[in-house]
């Protein structure tokens, strides 16, 4: 169900920046956020209390790691908050201490689960998560609460790379001599957001706000582009040294914490746009010669010259970085410039027209690869002190036009139709097999499952499948406890009963009240849903309810690849990629090749896939993805997926069919 579930609904996903700390009492869980009256929960000297019809309930078992572990995944954690017991008793103030986990029943009626970090008896932060209906996770930030009076002193809670967001937990994490700078906090500069004009010297204070960098002895003022309350975008100087140090804003008068940074040589960002791609993967790239911009209805084609912006190549101490750049000298930061799992030449890599600006101008090969999600990845040095940049993905057709995939749930052109309705419906029908081992002991698991779901049709809005990576590429998800809220709602969709027919019985699909649209014929012991080791045809029925008409349609097990090195693959070297080998697997289905890390805190976590035809036989997951990965322990799985079948379900507006098998085992990324 996992994987139908993030085939078909993650696609239609969107995140926006991490909330900052606030000094509001009252927290929205539903809606994420931290407000003076209202919403689930208040804080005040005597503890925490539920507001309105939300409840509470104390979870003495979820603690620390095993909090962060549970709560990222929203399948497992949220049916255990569904069996705790709630009520509208507080939490006192004498509980509310660091590590103390609460669950809320939320006035919209989903699950959250709260972590305190930090409390005293004027404010509280919290680390929190909340699920919708169908167990995804669809909040998740750190908040503080109190009682704090009027603006005070600025404050800096993060410092990332504009284009890139980069996280500073994330083991890609750095911020390089000439970049340009997001700063994020409260209270550090006037309201209206102010900017400069790069097209002159940008000023070193705007909106009564000030920054600067100090490294090894050297403190450095930095240029603003944009200055507000809770977001600064400033540049960082060439001449500033290399190494650890702090970031200071003073506001009228007033210094902020010093917030620590960490300057390298080179950490490159990629620009990319939220409102043409999914989760925001599609890079800004633009023709070299027309300047338009590569878009899913504008696909670059093999042999075209294009330029990736971004920042973050590194110094060029010929420019101050204050005004327009007048030298464009190679700025030689990215040692490794990847076009899905191979590298490609770079003719030009430095600085554009404006400050904090960088370009890296390419001819894409004549063999490139083509699809929706072609993968872009940066690597700046080498070995240990290898960086890669974020992941951004490019549409590549050979004729240019609108862009095709196999791969891709609904085309470009579909989502455009579809971004015109006010409500779109949709779902998809699955069966599926996963073996994971646990050292030499494999457990198997089979399950059939259709899900149903609506969505605001303006979430289509220039859809391009970028989640789904093409055919040799990849796509990667970092995580933390500041994970970004996402801007869709989704909601169950009723279809009636539901069951499945196979060659060895016809099974009923249960339904579950807390996840409205999700069926499934569960496994045993819970169940009795079986696979026969000759696979099949599966045939789903449904009978029909209020949002969805009666149906029948199918999907055929696929006799599955054989991953024939995972006995050797279970120990990576991120630096230097890993290789999967495969035999078998039916003609036209695919490889989707995955992998999950997590620190020895399980703080920070990073998911990616990357996608293969099974004719290929082999896939090597290149260094820059792998080294978005913390080092630590982890998963590595190779699946065999039929590519998505379009299917007729009445009262959707589209739906499809998939079968996969997948082995996952054990891995430790070095």
């Amino acid at each position: 169900m996992h994987k139908l579930f993030h085939t078909l609904a993650i696609a239609v996903l969107a995140f926006a920046l991490p909330l900052a700390a606030s000094a509001q009492s009252n927290l929205n869980l539903d809606t994420g956020t931290a407000v003076s009256s209202g919403g689930d929960i208040t804080f005040s000297a005597t503890g925490i209390a539920p507001v309105g019809s939300a409840q509470l309930a104390d979870l003495t078992t979820y603690v620390g790691a095993e909090f962060s572990v549970l709560a990222s995944q929203g399948s497992i954690f949220e049916p255990l908050l569904a069996q705790e017991q709630y009520s509208t008793t507080p939490i006192p103030t004498a509980k509310l201490v660091s590590n103390e986990a609460i669950g809320v029943h939320t006035n919209g009626g989903n699950y959250a689960a709260i972590l305190v970090t930090a409390a005293s008896s004027s404010s509280i932060t919290l680390q929190y998560i909340t699920y919708n209906t169908s167990a995804t996770k669809i909040q998740g930030a750190t908040v503080t609460l109190g009682g704090q009076s009027g603006p005070g002193a600025p404050t800096v809670t993060a410092v990332t790379n504009n284009y890139s967001g980069i996280n500073p937990s994330a083991p890609n994490y750095g911020i390089a001599p000439g970049a340009l700078l997001d700063v994020w906090g409260s209270n550090m500069a006037a309201a209206g957001g102010l900017t400069g004009n790069p097209a002159n010297a940008l000023p070193a204070t705007l909106g009564g706000s000030s920054v600067s960098v100090t490294v090894g002895g050297k403190t450095v003022p930095l240029a603003f582009y944009y200055a507000s309350p809770t977001q600064l975008d400033v540049v960082l100087p060439s001449n500033t040294p290399v190494g650890t140090g702090t970031i200071t804003v003073s506001y009228n008068g007033q210094p902020s914490n010093p917030f620590p940074i960490t300057v390298v040589p080179s950490a490159f960002g990629f620009d990319y746009y939220y409102g043409y791609a999914v989760l925001g993967t599609l890079g800004g790239v633009r023709d070299a010669t027309t300047y338009a911009l590569i878009t899913p209805t504008n696909s670059a084609k093999p042999g075209e010259t294009v330029i990736f912006w971004g920042s973050g190549l590194g110094a060029n101490i010929k420019d101050t970085d204050v005004s327009p750049p007048t030298n464009f000298d190679p700025v030689n930061g990215i040692t490794a410039l990847y076009l899905g799992s191979n590298t490609i030449p770079i003719l030009y890599q430095g600085r554009s027209a404006y400050q904090g600006l960088d370009q890296i101008n390419v001819t894409l090969p004549a063999n490139a690869p083509t699809g929706c999600a072609v993968s872009v990845a940066a690597v700046s040095g080498t070995g240990s002190s290898a960086l890669a940049s974020n992941l951004i993905t490019i549409p590549i057709e050979p004729n240019g036009g609108t862009c095709t995939d196999p791969l891709a749930v609904i085309s470009a052109t579909e989502a455009t139709t579809l971004s015109g309705k006010t409500t779109v419906k949709f779902g998809g029908i699955s069966v599926d097999e996963s073996t994971s081992y646990s050292g030499t002991t494999p457990t198997t698991m089979d399950e059939a499952a259709a899900i149903f779901y609506s969505i605001s049709g303006n979430s289509f809005t220039g859809y391009s499948s970028s989640t789904q990576a093409s055919y040799g590429s990849c796509i990667v998800t970092q995580y933390t406890s500041l994970t970004a809220t996402s801007q869709y709602t989704m909601n169950g969709l009723n279809a009636g009963s539901v069951s499945v027919q196979g060659p060895n019985g016809t099974w009923p699909l249960t339904t579950f009240p807390e996840v409205p649209g999700v069926y499934v014929a569960e496994p045993p012991p819970t169940g009795t849903f079986t696979i026969p080791a000759s696979g099949g045809t599966y045939t789903f029925t449904g009978t029909g309810g209020t949002d969805v008409g009666a149906f029948t349609d199918g999907v055929s097990f696929i006799n599955p690849l054989v991953w024939t090195n995972a006995s050797s693959d279970g120990t990576v070297t991120r630096a230097s990629g890993v290789t999967v080998d495969w035999t078998g697997g039916a003609t036209g289905t695919y490889a989707q090749i995955s992998g999950f890390a997590a620190s020895s805190s399980f703080a920070f976590s990073t998911y990616f896939t990357c996608h293969a035809p099974v004719s290929a036989g082999t896939f090597t997951v290149p260094p820059p993805v792998l080294l978005e990965l913390p080092a630590g322990i982890g998963s590595l799985s190779v699946s065999n997926y039929t590519t998505p079948t379009s299917i007729t379900i009445p009262g959707l507006d589209f739906a499809y069919a998939e079968a996969y098998a997948g082995t996952s085992i054990d891995a430790t990324y070095n």
